[in-house]
């Protein structure tokens, strides 16, 4: 009984550190989509998308793939895709690429907080993600 207490216990601590994070993370990004200054600023990564294969429309999906993770984005993936405003193209990439990639800033922190290295966590992700995406946006054949 006094190993479940424990267990519980830690768990309910880990739970007090996580949720900040999460909350903070999913207020932030929804401000972000909601503010209109941010299509201006877009145009800044239109260059790097287009090496990546992806258009300027698929930057929210992006945005919240990579920050509130593979479920969250996976939902602005469809709408962007129910949209028309992206082809299937840059949809299978953008996906691809989040299925490597996800959750960045949130995960990097999570385990941070629980004592991992953030260069550690954060450096073989982006890196392999970026060359494997970029990869298969050499090879996918364009839509016509």
């Amino acid at each position: 009984m006094e190993v479940l207490g424990g267990s519980l216990a830690g768990a309910a601590l880990t739970v007090l550190k996580i949720a900040p994070i999460i909350i903070v993370l999913t207020i932030v990004y929804q401000l972000l989509r909601d503010w209109r200054g941010l299509s201006g600023r877009v145009g800044k990564y239109t260059r790097w998308l287009g090496r990546l294969g992806l258009g300027r429309g698929t930057i929210i999906a992006l945005g919240a793939g990579l920050f509130l993770g593979i479920v969250y984005g996976a939902g602005v993936l469809i709408n962007e895709g129910r949209s028309g405003n992206s082809s299937k193209r840059e949809l299978f990439i953008l996906a691809f690429f989040l299925s490597v990639c996800h959750a960045v800033i949130e995960d990097t922190l999570l385990f941070v907080v629980i004592g991992g290295s953030t260069l550690g966590i954060l450096g073989p992700r982006i890196i392999l993600a970026l060359a494997a995406t970029w990869l298969i946006a050499k090879l996918l054949p364009h839509e016509d």
